[in-house]
């Protein structure tokens, strides 16, 4: 498994719930309390080593946690920007989710994030499959729509349906979505 996604693990136990969290669970888990490496190549049991005891640590459920891990995703800037080049809206952006496994490999060499296949389901609404035999990617993936919409101002409904995620856009002006320009500002007037 790619150290993005074992640092990701890292970074958002340590931002959400602290230092000492990251301590406690890095030693449980066998992992150097000191942190991860982006850029090395870890066996998928660190991943579930890790997700498992900061689900008892935390005493949280494991699906909780991992959404929580998803939603906390599109907080991160570099993150947010890379995936708001997907779409100017919501919709744009769900119907661009095919494209994140092959754009995630551009962006990082090795990354080898699942392939989603979207299928319109009706108007505004979507189902998503993945391509992938771990079902933790399942609530990952519904804690990041849930944080991408809100950052799109969108009220969208993300239900886990018979194996699949179904996305319903309930509303698009529900609230002010989050700044996003592809032209940065360099002089101010």
């Amino acid at each position: 498994m790619h150290g993005f996604i074992i640092r990701g693990i890292e970074l958002f136990l340590r931002a959400r719930h602290g230092d000492g969290v990251w301590a406690d669970v890095s030693a449980e888990a066998g992992i150097d309390r000191r942190g991860t490496m982006l850029l090395r190549t870890y066996s998928g049991a660190v991943a579930y080593a890790l997700i498992q005891t900061a689900s008892q640590v935390l005493k949280l459920n494991r699906d909780e946690l991992l959404e929580d891990i998803g939603g906390w995703i599109p907080r991160l800037d570099s993150v947010r920007h890379v995936m708001r080049f997907s779409g100017s809206s919501f919709e744009d952006f769900v119907l661009s989710l095919d494209d994140l496994h092959d754009r995630g490999r551009v962006v990082l060499p090795g990354l080898n994030l699942p392939r989603i296949a979207t299928r319109v389901t009706g108007p505004r609404q979507y189902l998503l499959r993945l391509a992938a035999e771990d079902s933790d990617w399942y609530p990952v993936l519904a804690g990041f729509l849930r944080g991408m919409a809100d950052d799109y101002g969108v009220l969208a409904i993300v239900e886990e349906d018979d194996g699949c995620l179904s996305v319903s856009i309930a509303d698009d002006e529900f609230a002010e979505g989050n700044d996003f320009s592809l032209v940065q500002q360099f002089w101010a007037t």
